[in-house]
């Protein structure tokens, strides 16, 4: 009974492992396939790696069929800061970015990584040649500067009056959609991969409340993003709770079912690119932190502070944050409350500086400029003592009282002596944002009211998970074994651990988008 029992098992186990997933199969292309429309490549995504996919395709030989969920373009890139990674040395960068995968144990393609640092060297000459009169400008360095070749690191982006991230991706539609005239179907999901035996041969897509078959003669590309709003995503690979998005709404997790349903090896499914960040009623995306004015503390739902608020690199503060309390039963840090003065206030915007993110570059919201509109829709509450604030946001009294007398006289003796977090910066030293870090960093709180909080929960700025790529952008299954005719590129299995360097997101796109367009028209049609 046991040996029989033993073999089912077994030829079960083989049976699941012929298959893409266990129960979960992309669509078998039937032997009468009826195709509404063909292209060589069909690109799922229309934002940097969609885009830099199609140009390089198209530049290869290709036809090349774009899919977009959204009514516009754009993704993550649009709504992004516009920057992108370029080191001054790549053997340098390896070094620095190597040490990203090292003290947070992340998962590292040691190919990927050489790839990628031989590559950026050249990305300067794509984006300027993309757009006539494009101009490059530096806007930030590394964001790890204890890390070993952290100097070689520069964060370029266009020179413009627009945001950085609507002039990058305005810089890929013109190339796309006006120099190339490649083909953009906007408002058409795709649904799910068809195959032929292990390989995609198309993608079976929604159009005008229709479903279409579209056949991909060499292959097919996902660039769809990440599933910053997938709720049932976040809550499998996230740790935390409330967590909201601050990209792309069209980031659902689109690609990563599809991938999945072929077959595809995932990697990095808990790194994340996430900021903190306030939520403002209508919206569909949160809106970042980034208060420049010095007189401001973090405190948990205890009433203390927990972290050097200005020690953390933005795109880190989710491991911040996170700390779950199994005694208690609860996330003491989410939300968490910025806590700052009347002077703060009148500064500039809690969400000042070069703050980009869709709720700012594609619903138009505007942070008042005093903080006040905030405060009339509750978003920042008023008080006029400590005491009084800390009631209103339920903390304890007590310890919110005690905690900003410690904060002052502290910064008053010139020290931190909880988490460190300098008073001053180097007028001469690098930051990661120039323009978003105030030379100021830390201050008292004013003696006398009012004062305000604010609630501060995750904002997911990119999900790195998803399906593994080799160098040739060729998504791969669990035995490290490339998936026939389907790539990957973006965000979406994005080669980034846990510690994320700012701008390398969009540098990926560009990377392995180019890559996978080059690798893709290279396929041989199928008949």
């Amino acid at each position: 009974m046991n040996l029989q029992r033993r073999n089912i098992l077994r030829g079960s186990l083989a049976a699941a492992m012929a298959l893409p997933i266990a129960g979960v199969k992309a669509v078998e292309m039937p032997k009468d396939a009826k195709w509404d429309k063909e292209a060589d490549v069909v690109i799922l995504g229309y934002g940097g790696a969609g885009a830099c996919a199609a140009i390089e395709a198209h530049d290869a030989g290709a036809k090349v069929l774009i899919l977009e969920k959204l009514s516009e373009g754009g993704g993550n890139t649009a709504v992004s800061s516009g920057g992108f990674m370029v080191p001054k040395d790549k053997d340098e960068a390896y070094k620095y970015l190597d040490a990203t995968y090292a003290f947070s144990d992340s998962e590292k393609d040691e190919e990927l990584l050489k790839t990628f640092c031989n590559e950026i060297m050249g990305v300067k000459d794509f984006i300027t040649g993309l757009k006539p009169d494009t101009k490059l400008m530096i806007y930030g360095h590394a964001g790890f500067k204890s890390l070993p070749g952290s100097d070689t690191i520069d964060k370029y982006r266009i020179r413009g009056k627009k945001r950085g991230g609507d002039m990058l991706f305005d810089s890929y539609k013109y190339a796309v959609e006006e120099k190339r005239g490649i083909e953009v179907m906007y408002e058409t999901p795709a649904l799910e991969i068809v195959r032929r035996g292990e390989e995609a041969v198309g993608v079976i897509a929604s159009s005008k409340g229709k479903k279409i078959w579209i056949k991909a003669r060499r292959a097919v590309i996902l660039a769809t993003g990440g599933y910053e709003f997938d709720p049932q995503s976040l809550r499998t690979f996230a740790l935390g709770r409330d967590i909201q998005g601050l990209g792309s709404p069209g980031n659902t997790g689109d690609g990563l079912r599809m991938s999945q349903s072929m077959g595809a090896r995932l990697w990095h499914m808990t790194s994340y690119s996430c900021p903190v960040g306030m939520k403002v009623p209508g919206l569909k995306a949160a809106i970042q932190l980034n208060i420049l004015a010095p007189s401001h503390i973090w405190v948990d739902q205890d009433g203390k502070r927990f972290v050097n608020e200005k020690g953390l690199d933005n795109h880190t503060c989710l491991y911040a944050v996170n700390q779950m309390d199994p005694i208690r039963h609860r996330y003491p840090r989410i939300p968490c409350w910025l806590i700052f003065d009347e002077k703060a206030r009148k500064t500039g915007p809690i969400s000042g500086g070069a703050t980009s993110g869709y709720a700012l570059n594609r619903e138009g919201y505007k942070w008042s400029a005093d903080n006040s509109a905030e405060i009339e829709k509750g978003v920042i509450v008023k008080a006029a003592t400590i005491r009084e604030l800390a009631e209103k946001i339920k903390v304890p009294a007590d310890q919110l009282e005690a905690t900003v007398k410690k904060w002052n006289a502290d910064i008053k003796a010139g020290k931190d002596t909880e988490f460190g977090r300098i008073l001053k910066r180097d007028p001469k030293g690098k930051t990661a944002f120039a323009g978003r870090e105030a030379p100021i960093v830390s201050e008292p709180l004013a003696e006398e009211g009012p004062f305000y909080a604010t609630a501060l929960y995750p904002t997911m700025l990119n999900t790195q998970g998803g399906p593994k790529k080799n160098v040739r952008g060729q998504v791969m299954d669990p035995n490290d074994r490339p998936i026939p005719r389907l790539y990957a590129a973006g965000e979406l299995g994005s080669m980034w651990g846990s510690i994320y360097q700012g701008a390398t997101n969009n540098a990926e796109c560009i990377v392995f988008g180019r890559i996978a367009g080059r690798e893709a028209a290279k396929e041989k049609a199928w008949a």
